[in-house]
């Protein structure tokens, strides 16, 4: 009994079972690969903010290069703020 009932089960799981789990995900996987309009347009906003950030370090880089060239090797020269403090007084 055993020796029948072994072949069919793996033939069954073969023929039967392995093509319906592949067949399942690649409709699911056809299912999310849509793109809404919403979605769309959150991409678009995205992409607009990353865009507007970007320029913002860029000017805030500027703004530190001319303040202090070195500032990016780590080299920052002249007094620190407790220095300027102590200057002061």
């Amino acid at each position: 009994m055993e020796d029948v009932l072994v072949p069919i089960v793996v033939v069954g799981m073969l023929f039967i079972g392995m093509p319906w789990i592949i067949l399942h995900y690649v409709t699911q996987w056809k299912k999310g690969a849509n793109i809404t309009r919403e979605d769309e347009n959150l991409l678009d906003e995205l992409h607009d903010t990353a865009r507007r950030l970007e320029e913002r370090l860029n000017t805030v880089e500027r703004i530190i290069t001319a303040d202090n060239p070195n500032w990016k090797s780590g080299d920052i020269e002249g007094p620190t703020t407790i220095t300027r403090l102590e200057q002061r007084r």
